[in-house]
């Protein structure tokens, strides 16, 4: 009797202690089951903006479901982690864009910090823009250079040219040419400007002048405006001079096909007058007519090349 009532009080105890077992048992299985979404894959589903400047800094919205909030979500453009990120709902993302390379798409990576063995691609890519000014790299001619050999003192050169670190709109380009004497001119100090229209293609532009850029000037080429094909704009004007010495004071003087070639007589004779070496003035050409008309074969109306002429010159016709 007492076997047998030992070993029904043995099964009655240990009945409770399954139970409880059993219990445990099943709320680690529920916890577990429940828990395979703790740390869930995330699900980007879209993102706005999808370009930004090479600098980066755009402030990107990534839009989807399941992002941690817990562990945080990490962000990658192309590689780069992104500069921040932040997780205010499990359905959204505010990241900001690392640099990058100007014209390039890269692929965005989300990754819940919980599970980072999975790593999810959105569909879309985000590009980067060019945020970088055009610079000038080259003018021609150099600051400073000084030109001393020509063939025309009236006609030396009609353009310049300037070159910059891409391609640029030429429409957008400003160039403003000062124009003063030299020293060495035989005429009055002046101030001007020369006229002209800009062409160009790719990365260089031309500035082709109206009038010929003649001797006894110096000249100062201002470039601004000039903006890429993104839009972005030279930040500061750029600058350079050249000057074209005047020749020598003449007292005789042939003339030359292109000084009739347009127009003889008094035409003709202001081309001359107006040459840096004979007065760098076309209205002094009444002096040309003054010391010439005695000459037999001198007509005022009808030049003819090869014709000679006196150019008259010191305190007797009012010079200093």
């Amino acid at each position: 009797m007492n076997f047998f009532r030992t070993s029904f009080d043995l099964q009655a105890s240990s009945k409770p202690r399954n139970i409880a077992v059993l219990a445990v048992l099943t709320i680690v299985c529920a916890w577990m089951a429940g828990c395979a979404g703790c740390n869930p894959e995330p699900v980007p589903m879209g993102m706005n903006p999808t370009q930004g400047p090479e600098t980066g800094g755009t402030t990107v919205q990534i839009t989807g479901e399941k992002f941690d909030m817990k562990n945080g979500v990490t962000v990658t453009f192309g590689g780069q982690n992104a500069q921040s990120v932040t997780v205010p709902s499990e359905t959204q993302i505010t990241a900001v864009t690392p640099g990058g390379t100007a014209g390039q798409s890269v692929t965005v990576v989300v990754t819940n910090n919980g599970k980072p063995e999975v790593p999810v691609t959105l569909s879309q890519q985000f590009t980067y823009t060019d945020a970088t000014p055009p610079t000038v790299t080259m003018n021609t001619p150099t600051d400073g250079t000084v030109f001393s050999e020509y063939e025309d003192s009236l006609n030396v050169m009609n353009s310049v040219s300037v070159s910059f670190s891409e391609p640029i709109d030429s429409n957008s380009v400003a160039v403003d040419v000062a124009v003063t004497k030299t020293e060495d001119s035989m005429s009055e100090p002046m101030d001007g400007t020369l006229s002209g229209t800009v062409t160009g293609s790719g990365d260089s532009v031309t500035f082709t002048s109206d009038m010929p850029m003649r001797a006894g000037r110096m000249y100062t080429v201002t470039v601004s405006g000039a903006a890429d094909m993104a839009g972005n704009v030279l930040e500061n004007s750029h600058s350079f001079s050249f000057s074209i010495t005047s020749p020598e004071a003449l007292y005789k003087y042939h003339v030359q096909e292109e000084d009739i070639q347009e127009e003889n007589g008094e035409a003709a004779l202001k081309r001359i007058a107006a040459r840096p070496e004979i007065f760098d003035n076309p209205e002094m050409w009444e002096r040309l007519v003054a010391a010439n008309q005695d000459a037999y074969i001198f007509d005022r109306t009808k030049l003819r090349v090869g014709q000679l002429l006196i150019i008259p010159r010191g305190r007797a016709w009012g010079d200093k």
